[in-house]
């Protein structure tokens, strides 16, 4: 079982600049498909969520960017839990694919587009995975 280092960047349709650029993200595994790869990725921040809500804060600061970026998604703040309740990584990975399934977001490689869960994938050392997350529109008609 071998390790993969690949970069994960996120972006909002209708957004010129990306929320995340290029961040850096190392699979424990190799995935052989796109389900594989979104569980992977839902693991690892669902692990990275449950640590930081144990973590105490010593003094809260959002930078300047930080702040931008959150803004851009409808709400700053300093991503302190509400509760102690730690995620669940069965309930997240769920949630995760049926996202996908329901259109929410899109995942492309080297610019083509993964369109099937189960499609096999072909990821190389340093591969840049782009997911494009839509809006959904609510409210009232202008």
């Amino acid at each position: 079982m071998t390790k993969r280092r690949i970069f994960i960047s996120i972006k909002q349709a209708g957004k010129r600049k990306d929320y995340i650029t290029k961040k850096e993200l190392v699979l424990p595994k190799v995935p052989l498909n796109l389900r594989e790869l979104i569980s992977g990725i839902v693991q690892i921040n669902v692990v990275e969520y449950n640590n930081k809500a144990r973590e105490p804060w010593i003094m809260n600061y959002l930078s300047s960017e930080e702040i931008e970026n959150q803004a851009e998604t409808g709400k700053v703040g300093f991503g302190e839990p509400k509760n102690s309740q730690q995620a669940d990584v069965t309930k997240a990975i769920a949630a995760a694919l049926t996202a996908f399934e329901d259109g929410i977001y899109r995942v492309f490689s080297d610019e083509k587009e993964i369109s099937e869960l189960d499609e096999m994938l072909s990821l190389n050392e340093g591969d840049v995975l782009t997911f494009i997350r839509f809006t959904m529109l609510a409210g009232r008609m202008w």
